[in-house]
C-alpha cells in the first residue's frame, strides 16, 4: 500500500494539473450521466501553464459539466429481446446520479465497451467544451431520442469492418427502426469502405427529405469525403443548400478543403456561398471557425495567399482570403493560440497581396490586450512594433493608454519608455494617466532610479501633480524593498513640497516600509501616529500589521488586530483572513487554519481567498502530506477558486521533496507552454532546489544557465542555491585531494568567487519580491541576502574546522552592512551567524570559551526576534502610552552574564516567547553542550537547559540526544547514571527495537502522512508504523519535540554499561543496580544491543582506530540538456565515476547549440526580413518574454518540419 502511495505522487500532481471536468471525448455518451464540477480547465495531457507574475484575474466558469465514469454498460444485450433492451436502456438513462461511482467488477472488453456518437460534429477533439454542445436545430431533441435505441446496435469501437458490419446486421434485425436512421448514419460515417458509404446513403435515402436534419447532410458528406467521392460530397451540399439547411454542411466541406490545401474544391464549394439564406459573413465564420485548429491555421492562410499570388487573373479565392483574412484579424482564438511569428508571416503574405490595413493591425492589439495570460499579451508589442514599421498614421491615444496599463498590471518595465515615446512622437507627452501606470509599474519593480526620472519628466511637461497617486509611486519604490529612511523622507515631501494633504493610502504605504523591514516597534508607532491624527484606517491598514505578525506566527497579535479593526468598522476583508490562516500555519494548527479558510468561503466578504490556500497547500507540500493536497485543491475546485502560480509551485515543491524534480521540470514547461501561466523565477528556483537536493550536478548547470539566459540575472534564491552546489562540488575536490581541510580554505575559493560575484552584483531591486527564499528557512528576501549566504559559507570551513576563515567571513559580513567595530557586535549579529561561528569552534577544539560569549550574543539575539509585545491592553486602552522600543525588542542594551539576562515572562512584563519559534535555539543549545563538556564543565549544561526552558524555549530531540551522549562519555559515574535515567524517560517509550532501530527506523508521530514513505530507497521502506531513515531525518525538522531515539546514543550508552561492568569487578554491582532502578528497561536495551562491524561500535566499544568515512556512492542521474522551456534538447546520463569537471554535460551543451542553430537557420529562411523581425522586441520586451517567443518560433518550425511540439526523448 505504501508503495502504492509513494507512486501515486506524481499521478495525483498530473490530476492536479488536469482539467477538473476530466478528458472529455464527446459531447454525449451512450448510458452516462453528467456530473458538475468546478472548471479549472487545467488538463495536463494538452499542456498548462503556470503564473506567478502578476495576472489578471480570471472569471471562473460555473456552468461546467462533465461526462460521469459510468460504468454501467450492457454485456451481450443483443441476446435479450426488444423490449427488454428498451427498457434497461431508459433505466440506466435515469439512475440516480453519483459524484463518485461505485466499485464494479471489471467486465472483459470484448463483452463491454464504452462507445460514443455524435451527430452534430464528427471530428472528435481532445477537450472539448460542453457548453457548445447546446441544441441549435429543432432536430435535436429527435436526435436525442434515436440516440438510445441505436446504442444496442452499434459496437464502441471502429477499428475494422466487422465493427460496422455488426451493427449494421444488429439494424436489419431490428427491422430498420426509423428512430435509429439519424444515429446510425453518424457512426457509419466514420468508415473508410465504399461499403460502408453504401449502407448510409441508403439510410440516408430512409429518412424523407423534410425529416432530414443539418447533421444528417454532414455525415454524408463526411462519408463520401471518407470514400474519396468528392462530387457526391458536393451533391449532398448542394442539396442540403437548396433545402435550406446547408451552411452546416457547405461549413465542413470548405473547411475540409481548406485545411486540405485543395484550393480548387474550396473555391467551387465557395462559390456556393451566394446560395446560402444565411447569407452573412460573421455568421458564416461562427460556423467555419469551429472545424480548423487554431494553433496550425496559419499554415492553410500561408498556403492561400501564395496560391492565390501566383494566379494570372482575379478569381473567387481572392475573395475567399479577403474573408479568412478579415476573419482571422478579429478571432480571439486565432491571435491567441497560433505562434507570434505565425501571425506575422500571415501579415507578410497578405500584405503582399495589398489586402493589409491599418484596420487588421488595431483589431489583432485590441484582441491581444485583453488577455489574461503574460505570454499572450506581451505579443501585442511586438504587433505594435510591426504595425509602426509596415503602416503610416497616427495611432489613438487610447489604444496606446491600453498598451501601457496592460504593462503596468503585469509589472513589465522594459517597454514602458517606448510607449511614453509614442505618446510624445503622436500628442507631444505622455498623458497623466500614463504616467501614473508607468510609475506604478516600476515603483512595484524597486526601481528608484526610473521612478525618480520618470516623475521630474512628468512635472516638466504637467506642472506639479495635483493627485496624490501622482506621487505615492515615490513612496512606493521605496517602501517596496524596505528602505524606511527613504519612504519617510518622500512621505513628508507629499504635504511640504507638494502641497497635498496625507491620506490614509500614504500612511498604509509608509507602514509597508516598516512591515518589509520587519520592525514590528515602527509598525505599532505608525499605527498609533495615525490614530492620534484622527486618519481612518482601512483594511490594508489593519492587514498589513496583521501580515507581520502572521508572519511571526503571532496567533493572538492577529487576533487583537482584526478585534480592533472591526472596532474602528473597518470592513474585513479576504487578505486579513488570510494572515489568521497564516498564522495558525505557522504554529502547525492546520486543523484550525483549514476550518477557518473553508468558513471563509461562505462569507460575504471583498477579495480573492485563493491566497489563504495557497497557504494551505504550502505548508501540506512541505510535510509532503499527499491526502491534504488533494483534500485542499477540491475545496478550490468546488468553490471555483482559480489557481495561480503558487497554487502550481506548491505541488511542484511535493514533487520535489520526494525526488521526484523531472516530473515537476516538465509540468512546468507544460504550464508555460500551452499559455496558462507564466514560469517565474521562484517555479525555476523550485525545479533547481530539487536538483541541487539530488545532487544532480548537470541539471543544477543547465537550469541555471537557463535562469541566466531568460532572466537575464539569476535572483537570490537560485544564486543561493548555486551557493551551496559550489560549496558541495569545491568540498568534494578537496577530499578527492586528499587535503587538511582545516588549512585549506583556499581550496573553497570558486564558492567563495560566486559569493562576491553576488555581492558585487546585488541590486535593491532583487528584494522586491515577495516570493520565499528557498535554502534560507523562514527568513525573506531582505533577511536572506547576505546572511543565508555567509552562513552557508561559514558552515563549510565551520564543519572541517576552519575557525580562523569563518571569522574573518564573519568580520566580512560586518564590514558589509557598515557595522563599525565600536558597534556592540551583540546587538546585530545574525543569530545564524553567531551559531556558524560556533560550530566552527567545536569542530576545531579551540578557543572554546568564545562558544559560550557567542552564546551569550545568540541568546539576546534569539529573545529580541521572537518575543511577543503584550499589546493587548494597548488596544483595550487607547490612551495607554504606545509601547516603546526597547519594550518590543525586550533588551536593547547586553546583560553581562546568562541568568541575568535570562528572566521569566513574567519578570519581562508580559513578554513571552512565540510558540512558533520555540525551536530558534536548538542548534546553538547543542554547540554550547559540546563545548561544556570539552571543557570539563558538563555539570553545567543542566543550569544552562533549566534557563532556556525557563525563557520558554523547547529543547527537540537532537538536544535530548546530545546530552544523553556527552553524559554517558563524561567519565563521571553520576553522570553516566543520568544519562540512562534520562533515555529512559525521554526516548524509551518510542524504542522500536533493535530490528529497526539499527537500519535508522523510528517510531511514525501520530498525524505523519503515508507519503513520506516515498523519501526511502526503493525496497527499504519498513513497516507502516515506522518511520524511515530518511523520513526520520525529514520529520525531525518538522516536529523536532518528537523524543526518537537512535543508534549512535544507543552505543554511548553501551560503551558507559561496558565500564560500569568492569568496574563492578572490584566494586560490585551497586552502579549496575542503580542503573536498573532508574533505566530498567533502557538497561536490557543496551545489553541486547547486536554486535555489528561498523564503525561507531568498532571505536566505543572495541577501541579500534577512528578511519575517514568513505564518501556516499552515488546513482547516475538523468540529464536533458533543454531544460525547461528550451526548444529541443540531449539526453545523457552522467556517471559520478567519471572525473569532476568544470562544466558537466559540455559536450552534449554543445551538440545542442548546434541543433538550435541549424532551427533558428531554418527559421530565418522560413520568415522574410528575420533581421528586423528580431528588432521587435529587441529594445521593447524583457528578456524573458524575449526568450519566449524566440522559442515559440522554433517550436512552430519544428512543428511544421516534423509535425510535432513535444520534447522528444525527455523521459527516464
Amino acid at each position: 500500500m505504501l508503495e502504492r502511495a509513494a507512486g501515486c505522487l506524481e499521478n495525483a500532481g498530473r490530476r492536479f494539473f488536469r482539467d477538473s471536468n476530466g478528458a472529455i471525448r464527446s459531447r454525449r455518451a451512450f448510458y452516462s450521466s453528467a456530473v458538475h464540477y468546478s472548471p479549472t480547465n487545467l488538463e495536463l495531457h494538452h499542456g498548462v501553464p503556470i503564473t506567478q507574475s502578476p495576472q489578471r484575474p480570471a472569471s471562473n466558469d460555473l456552468n461546467a459539466i462533465a461526462p460521469s465514469n459510468d460504468t454501467r454498460t450492457p454485456v451481450l444485450d443483443f441476446l435479450y429481446p426488444l423490449p427488454t433492451q428498451e427498457f434497461a436502456a431508459s433505466c440506466l438513462l435515469h439512475a440516480q446520479r453519483r459524484l463518485v461511482p461505485r466499485r464494479r467488477r471489471k467486465t472483459s472488453p470484448s463483452l463491454a465497451r464504452h462507445y460514443t456518437s455524435q451527430a452534430p460534429d464528427l471530428e472528435q477533439s481532445d477537450e472539448l467544451d460542453l457548453l457548445d454542445s447546446e441544441k441549435t436545430s429543432p432536430f435535436a431533441d429527435e436526435q436525442d431520442a434515436k440516440k438510445t435505441h441505436v446504442e444496442r446496435l452499434v459496437p464502441p469501437e471502429d477499428d475494422d469492418s466487422e465493427i460496422y458490419d455488426g451493427a449494421w446486421d444488429r439494424y436489419v434485425a431490428a427491422g430498420r427502426p426509423p428512430q435509429v436512421n439519424s444515429a446510425l448514419l453518424a457512426f457509419l460515417s466514420r468508415s473508410h469502405t465504399d461499403k460502408d458509404f453504401r449502407r448510409a446513403r441508403s439510410v440516408f435515402n430512409i429518412i424523407s427529405p423534410e425529416s432530414r436534419s443539418p447533421e444528417d447532410y454532414v455525415h454524408m458528406v463526411k462519408s463520401a469525403l471518407a470514400t474519396d467521392r468528392l462530387l457526391d460530397a458536393k451533391i449532398y451540399c448542394e442539396e442540403a443548400i437548396s433545402n435550406g439547411i446547408g451552411i452546416k454542411c457547405w461549413a465542413f466541406l470548405l473547411a475540409h478543403y481548406v485545411s486540405d490545401f485543395q484550393w480548387d474544391w474550396a473555391q467551387e464549394i465557395w462559390d456556393l456561398e451566394s446560395s446560402l439564406l444565411e447569407n452573412d459573413r460573421a455568421r458564416t465564420w461562427i460556423e467555419l471557425a469551429p472545424h480548423f485548429d487554431m494553433s496550425t491555421f496559419e499554415d492553410p492562410l500561408v498556403d492561400l495567399a501564395d496560391f492565390t499570388r501566383e494566379l494570372t487573373r482575379h478569381t473567387s479565392l481572392h475573395d475567399l482570403a479577403r474573408f479568412f483574412f478579415d476573419s482571422v484579424c478579429s478571432s480571439q482564438d486565432f491571435v491567441e493560440k497560433s505562434s507570434i511569428d505565425g501571425i506575422l508571416l500571415v501579415l507578410q503574405k497578405y500584405n503582399n497581396l495589398n489586402l493589409l490595413r491599418p484596420a487588421h493591425y488595431i483589431n489583432i492589439l485590441n484582441l491581444l490586450r485583453k488577455s489574461e495570460s503574460r505570454q499572450i499579451f506581451i505579443r501585442s508589442v511586438v504587433i505594435y512594433r510591426n504595425y509602426r514599421w509596415k503602416m503610416d498614421g497616427r495611432v489613438s491615444a487610447k489604444l496606446l493608454g491600453h498598451l501601457v496599463r496592460g504593462l503596468s498590471s503585469f509589472q513589465i518595465t522594459t517597454g514602458l519608455l517606448y510607449f511614453l515615446d509614442e505618446f510624445t512622437h503622436f500628442y507631444g507627452k505622455p498623458s497623466l494617466d500614463a504616467y501614473k501606470h508607468a510609475l506604478i509599474a516600476f515603483s512595484r519593480a524597486g526601481d528608484v532610479d526610473s521612478v525618480n526620472d520618470l516623475f521630474e519628466k512628468m512635472v516638466s511637461q504637467h506642472g506639479m501633480p495635483r493627485s496624490r497617486r501622482l506621487v505615492t509611486p515615490l513612496l512606493y519604490v521605496h517602501a517596496r524593498v524596505g528602505n524606511v529612511r527613504e519612504t519617510l523622507r518622500q512621505f513628508n515631501r507629499v504635504p511640504e513640497e507638494f502641497g497635498l494633504r496625507l491620506n490614509t493610502v500614504c500612511w498604509n504605504i509608509l507602514l509597508t516600509a516598516y512591515a518589509n523591514a520587519e520592525d514590528l516597534s515602527g509598525c505599532f508607532k505608525i499605527l498609533r501616529q495615525m490614530f492620534d491624527q484622527h486618519m481612518d484606517p482601512n483594511s490594508h491598514t489593519f492587514g498589513i500589521v496583521m501580515g507581520l505578525c502572521a508572519n511571526r506566527g503571532d496567533i493572538q497579535g492577529v487576533r487583537d488586530l482584526l478585534e480592533l479593526a472591526k472596532e474602528y468598522d473597518v470592513q474585513i476583508t479576504a487578505p486579513m483572513i488570510d494572515t489568521v490562516v497564516e498564522a495558525h500555519c505557522q504554529n502547525q494548527e492546520f486543523e484550525e487554519a483549514e476550518e477557518i479558510a473553508q468558513t471563509c468561503l461562505g462569507l460575504d466578504i471583498a477579495g480573492s481567498r485563493v491566497r489563504m490556500w495557497n497557504v494551505l497547500l504550502w505548508n501540506y507540500a512541505f510535510r509532503m502530506d499527499l491526502e491534504a493536497i488533494a483534500r485542499v485543491r477540491s475545496r478550490m475546485e468546488e468553490a471555483a477558486l482559480y489557481p495561480d502560480g503558487m497554487t502550481y509551485a506548491a505541488l511542484m515543491l511535493s514533487l520535489v521533496l520526494v525526488g521526484k524534480t523531472e516530473s515537476a521540470r516538465r509540468i512546468l514547461r507544460q504550464l508555460h507552454r500551452n499559455n496558462r501561466a507564466y514560469a517565474t523565477e521562484f517555479h525555476y528556483a523550485i525545479v533547481l532546489f530539487g536538483f541541487v537536493k539530488s545532487r544532480n550536478r548537470d541539471m543544477v548547470h543547465v537550469i541555471f544557465n537557463e535562469i541566466q539566459e531568460r532572466f537575464g540575472e539569476a535572483d537570490l534564491a537560485a544564486r543561493l542555491l548555486i551557493l551551496k552546489n559550489q560549496l558541495r562540488r569545491d568540498l568534494q575536490l578537496l577530499e578527492h585531494g586528499g587535503t587538511d581541510a582545516a588549512g585549506a580554505h583556499n581550496r573553497l575559493e570558486n564558492a567563495e568567487k560566486f559569493l562576491k560575484e553576488t555581492i558585487s552584483e546585488f541590486h535593491t531591486r532583487k528584494m522586491a519580491t515577495k516570493s520565499p527564499v528557498l535554502g534560507a528557512g523562514r527568513m525573506s528576501a531582505k533577511q536572506a541576502f547576505p546572511i543565508a549566504y555567509y552562513e552557508h559559507m561559514m558552515n563549510a570551513y565551520g564543519r572541517r574546522g576552519a575557525s580562523r576563515r569563518a571569522r574573518e567571513l564573519f568580520d566580512e559580513y560586518l564590514q558589509s552592512q557598515r557595522i563599525s567595530p565600536s558597534d556592540d557586535v551583540a546587538q546585530v549579529a545574525p543569530l545564524r551567524l553567531l551559531t556558524a561561528l560556533m560550530l566552527a569552534h567545536v569542530r576545531a577544539f579551540e578557543k572554546l570559551e568564545l562558544v559560550e560569549e557567542y552564546w551569550d550574543m545568540a541568546f539576546k539575539r534569539a529573545i529580541k526576534m521572537i518575543s511577543r509585545p503584550n499589546i493587548e491592553a494597548w488596544f483595550s486602552n487607547p490612551s495607554a502610552p504606545l509601547p516603546s522600543e526597547d519594550d518590543l525588542l525586550v533588551w536593547a542594551e547586553p546583560r553581562g552574564d546568562l541568568s541575568e539576562a535570562n528572566v521569566g515572562a513574567s519578570d519581562r512584563g508580559g513578554f513571552a516567547i512565540l510558540h512558533a519559534h520555540r525551536f530558534m535555539l536548538s542548534r546553538a543549545l547543542s554547540l554550547l553542550m559540546r563545548s561544556l563538556a570539552y571543557r570539563n564543565e558538563i555539570g553545567r549544561i543542566s543550569t544552562v537547559i533549566m534557563e532556556v526552558e525557563k525563557a520558554g524555549f523547547v529543547l527537540t530531540t537532537h538536544n535530548w540526544s546530545t546530552f544523553v551522549q556527552l553524559l554517558a562519555s563524561s567519565g563521571n559515574e553520576s553522570d553516566q547514571i543520568e544519562a540512562f535515567s534520562l533515555f529512559e524517560h525521554k526516548f524509551m517509550p518510542n524504542f522500536p527495537g533493535w530490528k529497526y532501530l539499527r537500519r535508522g527506523y523510528g517510531v511514525k508521530p501520530h498525524g505523519v502522512p503515508s507519503t513520506i514513505d516515498s523519501m526511502e530507497i526503493k525496497g527499504q521502506r519498513g513497516p507502516s508504523h515506522l518511520l524511515g531513515k530518511e523520513g526520520k531525518r525529514y520529520w525531525s525538522k518538522i516536529q523536532p519535540d518528537f523524543m526518537q531515539p537512535t543508534y549512535v546514543s544507543m552505543v554511548y550508552l553501551a560503551a558507559a554499561l561496558k565500564q560500569f561492568r568492569q568496574k563492578s569487578i572490584w566494586k560490585g554491582a551497586v552502579d549496575l543496580e542503580k542503573i536498573n532502578a532508574v533505566a530498567p528497561e533502557t538497561l536490557t536495551a543496551v545489553a541486547e544491543m547486536p554486535r555489528l562491524g561498523d564503525k561507531l561500535q568498532g571505536v566505543l566499544l572495541r577501541g579500534h582506530e577512528q578511519r575517514p568515512e568513505r564518501p556516499p556512492l552515488e546513482r547516475d542521474q538523468f540529464v536533458w540538456t533543454g531544460g525547461i522551456l528550451r526548444a529541443g534538447g540531449l539526453t545523457k546520463t552522467y556517471s559520478y565515476d567519471e572525473p569532476l569537471s568544470e562544466e558537466p554535460a559540455d559536450e552534449a551543451q554543445a551538440a545542442e547549440r548546434v541543433t538550435e542553430a541549424e532551427e533558428v537557420t531554418d527559421l530565418e529562411e522560413a520568415i522574410p526580413d528575420i533581421e528586423e523581425f528580431r528588432d521587435l522586441f529587441r529594445r521593447t520586451l524583457e528578456r524573458s518574454d524575449e526568450f519566449d517567443l524566440e522559442v515559440q518560433a522554433v517550436v512552430n518550425r519544428r512543428r511544421k518540419a516534423e509535425g510535432t511540439t513535444e520534447e522528444l526523448g525527455d523521459d527516464e
